[in-house]
């Protein structure tokens, strides 16, 4: 659940959500390419300490700090899964690797659905020349996994309040447990995908093959800095490993 809010956006006015949609998403490309081919720890720890700008200056600390919190099940399971096949110290370095990849990439990605609202996120898409049946499928999906979130979070405490425990008995016994919940939360959203089915007949999507938009996006001065220091950085990362041969 935590680990869902860390797609949820809210807006605030700060410089991080002012910034270009496209802004951020080359960062967050370029965060990943680089955590793709280093498994140095220092050099990952580093890429996700980029993070932490855009975060204090998009106040959006307690809500990432919940995501990373919601998080670390996962992560204990990528180190111990790690360190199982390879129980040596090589082995604990290559998991503490693994683990530290993770979690910048988690942390990068984070930081675009939580400072980027969705109508602006598809209008970056649209100037970028993607499709925007594609568009809208991913700004959906962007947009829904927080609601999902909510609804999971209503129908537990709902079946709760009528007695359904769900931390007793053994793990059979827990996922057993799951079935009241998981059975009324497909109903409930094949029920809203339907609402939204109609929604869209009914504003005639699909039918104008050029869409026009409210505001446009365009890049500004901010925008083109956050860009340079971004491409600068991945661009010493990139003459490191060419040069240093840095792993």
């Amino acid at each position: 659940m935590q680990v869902l809010r860390g797609f949820e956006y809210r807006g605030i006015d700060s410089p991080v959500h002012r910034l270009d949609p496209r802004v951020k998403l080359i960062y967050s490309l370029c965060s990943m390419i680089l955590v793709l081919i280093y498994t140095n720890g220092l050099v990952l720890a580093a890429i996700f300490l980029t993070s932490m700008p855009f975060v204090l200056l998009g106040h959006v600390m307690k809500r990432w700090l919940q995501m990373l919190k919601g998080l670390i099940p996962l992560l204990v399971l990528i180190f111990a899964v790690n360190v199982l096949f390879a129980p040596n110290v090589e082995g604990m370095v290559y998991a503490t690797s693994m683990t530290l990849r993770f979690l910048a990439l988690s942390s990068t990605f984070s930081i675009v659905f939580l400072t980027t609202a969705p109508d602006t996120m598809a209008m970056a898409f649209v100037k970028m020349g993607i499709p925007y049946e594609y568009t809208l499928a991913f700004t959906m999906a962007v947009r829904f996994i927080p609601t999902l979130a909510r609804d999971l979070q209503r129908i537990i405490d709902a079946q709760r309040s009528r007695g359904l425990e769900l931390e007793k008995g053994n793990i059979l016994r827990r996922i057993r447990n799951f079935i009241p919940i998981l059975v009324p939360l497909m109903v409930y959203e094949i029920r809203r995908s339907f609402q939204i089915a109609e929604s869209m007949e009914s504003r005639g999507f699909g039918f104008p093959r050029r869409r026009t938009f409210l505001h446009e996006v365009k890049f500004s001065r901010n925008d083109y800095l956050v860009l340079m220091l971004t491409l600068m950085f991945f661009s010493a990362l990139i003459m490191v490993k060419i040069v240093l041969r840095v792993s």
